[in-house]
């Protein structure tokens, strides 16, 4: 079914359907040690579907919109904005994470009517129409944008976890083509070494208790119970 939506601030008409199973779920994260010997951490990503929303701007202005419930958009001036998702995946506090590559992936390829929107130009009026400049480099090309399923953000500290923060990309946008891969499933792998192993506590010395979370973060961290 297809559903209307008009913006109360630019009078942008918005058209939207589903594409993929189980309408408007979000996507599902998950993480286990599969190597203990090796310290390899899989993560297994799925995106169930996303909307495709029409949005009309003007009588002779059309784009797409591709949104996954739940997930970020990328916010880059004049490149296609389309879904991406962090994820944060603890691993121990003396692990170095020495190799992240992908596994097993599923994927459902869409043709889409019109291009995909490019992210506009900041603004600082919410009453008028932001102004749009489509990266030509980009948007008269083939090459799949962006070209990557994930980027490797580092390694952070969220209160008392280590984490590796990841950058997912499920959507893979063919310009020229005008037509998308939506990446279903994505499973990644990284693997860690450890440094020196530490003595075990001593005998009466209680050992640490359960790690400090910041608000917020307690259900966005992988892997936090193997560390």
């Amino acid at each position: 079914m297809n559903h209307k939506l008009i913006s109360p601030y630019n009078k942008v008409i918005k058209m939207r359907k589903w594409l993929g199973k189980s309408r408007g779920t979000t996507p599902l994260k998950q993480s286990k040690l599969i190597e203990k010997e090796k310290n390899v951490i899989k993560v297994i990503y799925e995106a169930k579907g996303l909307w495709n929303v029409e949005v009309r701007q003007t009588a002779d202005l059309v784009f797409n919109e591709l949104q996954i419930p739940n997930a970020g958009q990328n916010l880059e001036p004049g490149e296609p904005s389309l879904p991406q998702e962090g994820l944060y995946v603890a691993i121990p506090d003396d692990a170095t994470v020495t190799e992240i590559r992908v596994g097993k992936t599923k994927k459902k390829t869409y043709k889409l009517d019109y291009k995909v929107k490019p992210a506009p130009e900041p603004t600082t009026d919410p009453s008028g129409m932001p102004e749009i400049n489509p990266k030509k480099e980009i948007y008269e090309s083939d090459n799949a944008y962006p070209g990557v399923l994930f980027k490797n953000l580092g390694v952070k500290q969220l209160g008392d976890v280590k984490v590796i923060h990841l950058m997912m990309y499920p959507v893979q946008y063919y310009p020229l083509s005008n037509k998308i891969d939506l990446y279903r499933k994505i499973e990644l792998e990284i693997e860690y070494e450890l440094g020196v192993e530490k003595a075990p506590p001593l005998r009466g010395v209680p050992e640490r208790s359960k790690r400090r979370i910041p608000a917020g973060y307690d259900d966005q961290i992988l892997n936090i119970e193997n560390i």
